[in-house]
């Protein structure tokens, strides 16, 4: 729950705003209604209840005025600013955002205005965290993925220690904050390898706002099912990366949704056809064909977490000649179905991401 303060002179106004019916549409924020009407009190109710999120109306002669901003919000860093004032001057409004705060709102103040700004600064939140306190415990994990994992466990548990330390166990700021550490940690892996993106389910790594509170252990088992299915991946393609074969098998995984053959790669990657069978099986002791049928196999099973899917639809995106065939040779390698894996995926693994 991300607490929500106001402060000001001008106690009508702020009313008129906590009286938002849009408030009832996010229960994420909870609104503290007594109204902070000095810097000592301010102070005082920060340290007793920890604000996350303030909305103050300034004049030119209080502590929020643009001259003062500064040294007040150097005091409560941890706490996301949203200013209202009447002075629209460039100047004015570029000091503001200069000393730290999150928005310039124009008073008298506009509901749908605020809503967005707040629904930005809900996205943001976390972020700098990451970035300042977590980056070297998120990096370990990122580094151990590309070595073949092992370590998920106990890396994500020190991750997760650090967050609930940090952010006093409170559930929601806890879950923003795991779910926006884990986000960075997938961009991370996808701009060092970009393959990898067409082997992980993107929603799997990102949070939507309105998401259902979810216990600790239940988050970081998703972690764990998640960045261990990444660390497998990796394992099983880390030998693409040979220089001898990187461009062809690129090619294959970027160009995995059509229609792939030795001949069509051979003329993509302008190499002899005799030339990239042999050195593929050389390199990674498989036969270039079979490679074709595993990055495409491995590339249905992405597509099949979508439970809304056909598997005709798998079948044509992925250039297969028909859904028979697709199914026949999807079977030889998993052992089931496309149906009865999707079932599988359903009641296994994607209903422990939407409990």
């Amino acid at each position: 729950m991300h607490l929500v303060s106001f402060f000001g002179k001008k106690e009508s106004e702020l009313k008129r705003v906590i009286s938002f019916p849009f408030w009832s549409e996010h229960p994420d924020f909870e609104l503290d209604t007594v109204i902070i009407k000095s810097r000592n009190e301010l102070i005082e109710r920060n340290l007793n209840f920890k604000i996350d999120i303030l909305i103050a109306i300034t004049d030119e002669m209080d502590i929020f005025s643009s001259e003062n901003v500064h040294n007040t919000l150097r005091q409560f860093s941890r706490t996301a600013v949203i200013v209202i004032g009447k002075d629209t001057s460039y100047s004015t409004v570029r000091e503001y955002y200069i000393n730290g705060i999150f928005d310039y709102l124009i008073d008298p103040i506009d509901e749908k205005k605020l809503e967005k700004s707040l629904l930005r600064l809900y996205e943001d939140i976390g972020e700098n965290y990451i970035v300042n306190n977590l980056k070297l415990k998120a990096d370990a994990l990122i580094d151990n993925i590309f070595l073949g994992g092992g370590e998920e466990k106990i890396i994500i548990g020190e991750i997760f220690d650090q967050i609930y330390t940090d952010w006093n166990n409170n559930l929601i700021n806890c879950q923003t904050v795991t779910d926006k550490a884990k986000t960075y940690i997938y961009e991370t892996l996808i701009a060092r390898k970009p393959w990898l993106e067409k082997f992980l389910y993107k929603p799997d790594f990102y949070h939507h706002l309105g998401f259902t509170v979810k216990r600790r252990d239940d988050l970081e088992y998703m972690w764990l099912i998640d960045f261990r299915f990444a660390s497998s991946m990796v394992k099983k393609y880390q030998m693409i990366d040979d220089k001898l074969v990187y461009r062809i098998g690129k090619y294959v995984v970027v160009h995995v949704d059509e229609k792939l053959s030795l001949d069509e790669v051979s003329k993509g990657v302008y190499l002899n056809p005799s030339y990239i069978s042999h050195i593929f099986k050389k390199i990674t002791n498989m036969s270039f064909v079979n490679f074709i049928t595993e990055v495409k196999i491995d590339r249905a099973k992405v597509l099949l977490r979508d439970k809304n899917i056909r598997i005709n639809e798998v079948a044509y995106t992925l250039s297969f000649a028909n859904q028979e065939y697709f199914t026949k040779i999807f079977k030889k390698k998993v052992g089931v179905t496309p149906v009865e894996y999707q079932q599988m995926l359903f009641e296994k693994y994607i209903c422990t991401h939407i409990q």
